[in-house]
Formats: C-alpha cells, structure tokens, sequence
C-alpha cells in the first residue's frame, strides 16, 4: 500500500462522477488529477534519503498533552462542552483551535507509530470541539499506518475498496444530509465556480490566503468566501479539493495539484517516525479535502514542517537541492 496518496485523484473524480457533474467539470478535475499523478510520480523518484531524523518521545507527549490542555481550557471559557451543546462551537478561539490540530495530530500519529496508546487520546478529545472533520481526519491518520504494513498482492482492490469505504465516511461525518445528496450538492458548487469562473481565476490568491489570515486576525473564512461568490452570505460552502484553487488561479491552479502530489511523492520516502507522523497527517487532510478542500493554516503549517523534514532527511543541501528543482521544471517543461 505503498501508493495510498493515489486514493486523492481518484476519490476526486468518483466523487465528481457520483455527484453527475456537468462535461466540462469533469474534464477540468480528470487534467487536475493528471497533473497530481504527475507531480507524485516525480516526487518518488527523486531520489532516496540518506538519514533519519531521530527525536525524542517526550517532545511529541508533550504537544499531545499540551493539545489536551487547549480544548480542556477553550471548554472552561466556554463553561460548556461544544459536542454536548453544539452552538457553543461558533465561539471556540480560532487560534487555539488550530494550535490544537497542529499539535495533536501529529503528535498522536507518531505516539501510535510508537506503539504508545496514549496517542488515541487526541481523537477522544478533539471530538469535544463537535467538529466532524477533526475527527475525521484522526481517525484515517491513526489508520494510514496501519495500511502501509498491509500485503501489497491485493492493491488494486485494497485501494478501490478503502476508496469506496472512505468516501461514504467522508460524507457520513461531514453532515446530517444523504450520502448522494451531499456529493451532489458539493459537485454542483464545483459546476457552477467551473462554469462561472474566468480560466485565469477570480481571487487571484486572496482565498488561499484567508485561510492564513482568518486564523490569526480573524475574519473572512475561505469557504465563507466560497459562499459569497456564490452570492450565499452568512454560510460556509466546501467546493472538493480543486474549487478553491479553482477561484483563486483557475486554470493555473493546476500547478498546484502537480506540487501537492509531488509533495506526497517526497514525503513517502521518509522512513523516520517523524517524517511518517507528518505525511500520514497531511495525507489524512488531503484525503478528507476531496470534498473539504486543503484550506486551513494548520494544514499548511503541517505540510512546511513535512517539507522541512523531507529537506533533512535526504541531504540538507540547498544548493543542491535548488539545482535539482531547477532541472526537474526544464524537463517537465521539456516533457509538455
């Protein structure tokens, strides 16, 4: 199960296809997720690492516990516990929400890899914020390792059947709605951005950025944004993992595909239980953000930190490493 990263291009054209998606829709998410598969075959061949970055347990016990101490503090200022009283949710502090998924994600996956039990406390007490999605996200984590070790005989139906099985997850925790009638209705705000939206973009990156923005000085939310060019105020939409990208670059955003997977060609390589702690991490959102999209700063900070290992792990040498990009762009430009 070397290729799970593989699961996001066709998650993403099944739910499409489920949610009868107009021609040119389809289209447009078959070149985005060529573009992936592309990236990610480049990425695992770009070579192999040549050390591992070794860290002490205690350092991620620590974020776990200091993760716990968040939600535990955010449900005293609240006096009330969100899960129980979900209205008390819309007033959970953006900051700490986040700090609480940065560290207690891949805090918890790396304790599991380690065989520590104590990891399992993350999705017990994030489930406490009643977001779905956190949860969620946890959960494939905490499982992702486990796939990694299966017998590889069987990929072809292993990876249509967790396909299948994670797609009916995904919209089973993300809404109260039916299975095919979320699908539709998240494919249909992806027809109408396609259809709508210039080739060359509408936010011109305003939209990614607010997922920068609006957790550190609040705001406007990218899926709020979503929402607003639909002409739907006051809500927050999910548009799959391309509709953002979509409206911030349109075509152009392609690249940003082809990045992501090479992304996850690279980090699939690390054979450090830190380096898999973060792949497994973000590789969780990736698959949930084929319908949720990868808007958000922790997952952001996530991939940096993903990369920064990635860097460490297979030399560390920027002068290298900039020459080795420099003639991957010439010859993928070449190959196009």
């Amino acid at each position: 199960m070397r290729d799970i990263p593989l699961l996001i291009p066709i998650l993403l054209i099944l739910f499409v296809s489920l949610g009868l998606a107009r021609v040119k829709t389809i289209l447009v998410v078959g070149a985005f997720s060529l573009f992936f598969v592309y990236g990610y075959l480049k990425g695992e061949n770009i070579g192999t690492p040549r050390r591992r970055i070794e860290v002490n347990d205690d350092v991620f016990s620590v974020m776990l516990i200091l993760s716990v101490i968040i939600i535990l503090i955010q449900i005293a200022n609240l006096r009330g516990i969100p899960l129980l009283h979900p209205h008390l949710r819309t007033h959970l502090n953006p900051k700490l929400t986040g700090l609480t998924y940065f560290l207690g994600l891949p805090s918890s996956v790396y304790l599991i890899i380690r065989g520590k039990k104590l990891g399992f406390l993350y999705p017990l007490m994030v489930a406490l914020y009643a977001y779905r999605t956190p949860v969620l996200v946890a959960l494939i984590a905490l499982t992702l390792p486990y796939l990694e070790d299966m017998k590889k005989g069987k990929k072809a139906v292993e990876i249509g059947v967790i396909g299948i099985f994670l797609l009916f997850l995904i919209s089973y925790f993300r809404g109260s709605l039916s299975f095919l009638t979320r699908i539709q209705g998240t494919t249909s705000v992806l027809d109408v951005i396609v259809k709508r939206c210039s080739v060359v973009g509408f936010y011109k990156g305003e939209l990614q950025l607010a997922g920068v923005k609006s957790y550190i000085f609040g705001g406007l939310g990218p899926r709020t944004m979503i929402a607003r060019y639909l002409g739907i105020p006051g809500v927050t939409i999910t548009a799959t993992l391309i509709g953002g990208m979509y409206l911030d670059f349109g075509l152009l955003s392609s690249l940003e595909m082809l990045l992501l997977g090479f992304y996850y060609g690279i980090m699939k390589k690390l054979r450090s239980d830190v380096g898999r702690s973060f792949y497994y991490s973000t590789l969780s959102y990736g698959i949930v953000g084929v319908e949720t999209g990868i808007l958000d700063l922790p997952v952001y900070l996530m991939i940096l930190v993903g990369l920064l290992i990635a860097w460490r792990e297979f030399d560390g040498n920027l002068r290298k490493d900039i020459r080795r990009i420099i003639s991957w762009i010439s010859s993928s430009s070449n190959n196009w």
